[in-house]
């Protein structure tokens, strides 16, 4: 599965450039947002951003008529995680509720945008 290995490999160098650039911000100029619980967030979406486009990438091979909705059902479970996971997290630290629903939601714009990218462009290889 080659498409999945380059999406693995270019998902690893996001995750990089996002650890890389959370560690300058972080350190200067948003140092009393940060929150350790920040990188399971990150390892959070990423795993969960790896395992559904995987599956994704094993419908579109095998089924590819009901990619569809398999995509829809996908992200339907994803963004029922999500929200366990962001409900949770502020109903037992409601202090640092803001910073991490902010942190979520630019860890889920980028993840989602680069999920898309590949899933687009697998699509139109086919």
């Amino acid at each position: 599965m080659n498409a999945f290995k380059k999406f693995l490999l270019q998902e690893v160098i996001l995750i990089i450039v996002i650890v890389i650039f959370s560690l300058i911000v972080f350190q200067t100029i948003l140092k009393s947002y940060y929150i350790p619980e920040f990188w399971m967030l990150l390892g959070v979406i990423s795993v969960l951003t790896g395992f559904f486009h995987y599956s994704q990438l094993q419908i579109q091979e095998k089924q590819g008529s009901k990619f569809t909705n398999r995509f829809m059902m996908f992200s339907g479970i994803k963004m029922m995680i999500y929200l366990a996971l962001i409900t949770s997290y502020s109903f037992l630290n409601p202090s640092k509720a803001a910073s991490f629903l902010i942190s979520f939601f630019v860890l889920y714009i980028l993840f989602t945008t680069f999920e898309i990218i590949h899933i687009i462009n697998y699509i139109k290889k086919k």
